[in-house]
């Protein structure tokens, strides 16, 4: 039996995903693994009243749930790998991450709102819900004549804000309301038109590296999404790519042995945006990222 003790935000989405990468160490290592989790509340959780860009803090969700693994309140810190910096703190690193769930943004439908079968759809002057600053950009390239409403909340508080009227449509990960069997009306976004948020749809568990379990852990990873996982968080590092750009990215992995990676920039009002793509082995992630990092003309 395995014991751990497991840092994560409270969310419900955040607990769920520390039971789905708990339930994939046992699976994988045939041992029944008996965890604590350690609710952290993050400066992201705490300020809720101004878009995630304004705060000006990088790694708002998880800075504070790493540093319970640092002074050893923790074994393991579990994240939604988006939310990750692309550097972590030393002796900490990215352990194992379990498959990835579908990394696609998904268009919401308000409960009377008209059915679109995409964003170009929307009527004029109806609003979308959110405050990520690619996800904000990208609509409006998509379709000058929509309102852009900032909605903030865990997966739970946006869909009532969107229920009560707040905005007629959100943009949410597919991931989180997959992960949280969520039935409302939506309609996936494709990739290469609306590439997400890097590592969207990857759970990543942190360690320290000095842990006695990190070896053990690292071995159980899911090889397909970790490669994923080094290709986007290396396109990120390379472009520097954060809250404050309208950079979305994706990785897939094709064929026999292969990846291919989609990205998009935008400028900050929608009116450009530019794609780029690159293929390449799936054993060699950092190679395809930078080869795309040096394709995409950030507007």
């Amino acid at each position: 039996m395995i014991k751990l003790r497991v840092a994560t935000r409270g969310s419900r989405l955040s607990l769920e995903q520390v039971s789905i990468a708990m339930r994939y160490i046992e699976q994988r290592l045939g041992e029944h693994v008996e965890y604590e989790p350690i609710i952290i509340k993050t400066k992201g959780d705490v300020v809720q009243d101004r878009a995630l860009y304004s705060i000006g803090v990088k790694g708002i969700f998880e800075k504070e749930v790493n540093m319970a693994v640092l002074d050893g309140r923790a074994d393991v810190a579990v994240h939604s790998m988006k939310d990750l910096p692309s550097r972590l703190e030393e002796d900490l690193e990215i352990a194992f991450v379990p498959p990835r769930e579908v990394p696609n943004d998904s268009l919401i439908i308000g409960p009377r709102s008209p059915e679109v079968a995409g964003l170009e759809g929307i009527p004029p002057g109806l609003s979308v819900g959110t405050s990520s600053v690619r996800r904000s950009a990208f609509v409006r390239h998509n379709n000058r004549g929509v309102v852009i409403k900032t909605i903030r909340g865990n997966v739970d508080t946006r869909i009532s804000k969107l229920n009560r009227g707040e905005a007629d449509y959100l943009i949410m990960a597919e991931a989180g309301l997959r992960r949280l069997g969520i039935q409302q009306r939506r309609v996936l976004l494709p990739l290469d038109k609306f590439p997400p948020e890097p590592g969207q749809g990857i759970i990543a568990v942190v360690m320290s590296t000095s842990s006695p379990l990190f070896k053990k852990l690292s071995e159980v990873t899911d090889r397909v999404t970790h490669a994923m996982a080094i290709a986007e968080r290396t396109f990120v590092e390379l472009v520097g790519a954060g809250c404050h750009s309208p950079i979305g990215a994706v990785s897939m992995a094709y064929g026999t042995g292969g990846l291919l990676m989609i990205a998009a920039a935008a400028s900050q009002d929608g009116e450009v945006m530019n794609f780029a793509e690159a293929k390449g082995d799936l054993s060699e992630p950092r190679k395809v990222a930078q080869a795309l990092a040096q394709s995409l003309r950030v507007p």
